[in-house]
């Protein structure tokens, strides 16, 4: 199924039985959207009006009834964290990719800041918006508990290299929030992180026109200063709720107990 970009895909992602948002809210962990192609040099404002909007859209018109359910632990009635962090961060090794200014991204970028990391592509006519809109209110959130916004990054990690370039998923990104920063690169160089997240995409077969499948993460990944990959959120999430976890994260960090010490 073709779903065309602006206005009129949000409301085929919610009439089809067989779209990406209804996949997902039966349980696909990963999104899957096929996207016309759309002249880059074409690319303004608007555009990315309709894709925030599109996100409000389906926020409320479907998409928060997953969240509701997505935290219970079915084997045991239990809630379980909107930030689920690893027992043992796991130490990251090297990757080179491209931000939105052209510059290199690259391991070193994400030392000595807590970084949230989403996968996806521009054209993505739901999750994607819908998630960066819900990641900006998370910053909001952690902001209003007094972290610092140097403690901090967000960045949109492209996996469509061909149609997403550097200038356009600036303008993307800084829609949501001015403060959040872009990156792409080669489908070689993406897996050498998105492997080490177990964070799955794959590019479908072109049918034409640049007409094809993305299938990619929907989960947000951080990652601690001491560029490890220290925790893992599901979407959708509760900003406030991760806000509040990644704020206790935050502190513990900040003043670990030492080795040894008793009470």
């Amino acid at each position: 199924m073709g779903i065309e970009a602006g206005g009129r895909a949000g409301r085929a992602a919610l009439d089809a039985d067989d779209s990406p948002l209804q996949q997902w809210i039966w349980g696909v962990p990963t999104e899957v959207s096929r996207v016309l192609k759309i002249n880059k040099s074409q690319l303004t404002l608007s555009i990315l009006s309709v894709a925030a909007a599109l996100g409000v859209v389906l926020a409320v018109s479907g998409y928060w009834m997953q969240w509701q359910t997505r935290n219970v632990d079915y084997d045991n009635g239990n809630a379980l964290p909107a930030l689920v962090a690893l027992p043992e961060p796991r130490p990251l090794g090297k990757f080179t990719l491209v931000d939105d200014a052209k510059n290199i991204f690259d391991i070193q970028s994400l030392e000595a800041r807590w970084s949230f990391i989403f996968f996806g592509f521009m054209y993505c006519p739901d999750i994607c918006p819908t998630t960066l809109q819900d990641l900006s209110q998370v910053k909001r959130e952690i902001l209003a508990r007094g972290i610092p916004e140097q403690a901090l990054q967000f960045v949109f990690v492209s996996v469509d290299p061909a149609r997403d370039k550097g200038e356009q998923i600036d303008k993307y990104v800084t829609y949501f929030d001015p403060g959040f920063q872009g990156a792409t690169g080669s489908v070689g160089q993406l897996n050498n992180l998105t492997r080490q997240l177990g964070a799955p995409f794959m590019l479908g077969e072109n049918a034409g026109d640049d007409i094809y499948d993305v299938v990619h993460s929907s989960a947000v990944y951080l990652i601690d200063p001491e560029q490890r990959y220290a925790g893992l959120i599901s979407s959708p999430f509760v900003a406030a709720e991760v806000a509040e976890e990644f704020a206790a994260l935050y502190e513990a960090a900040a003043d670990p107990e030492p080795d040894g010490q008793s009470g």
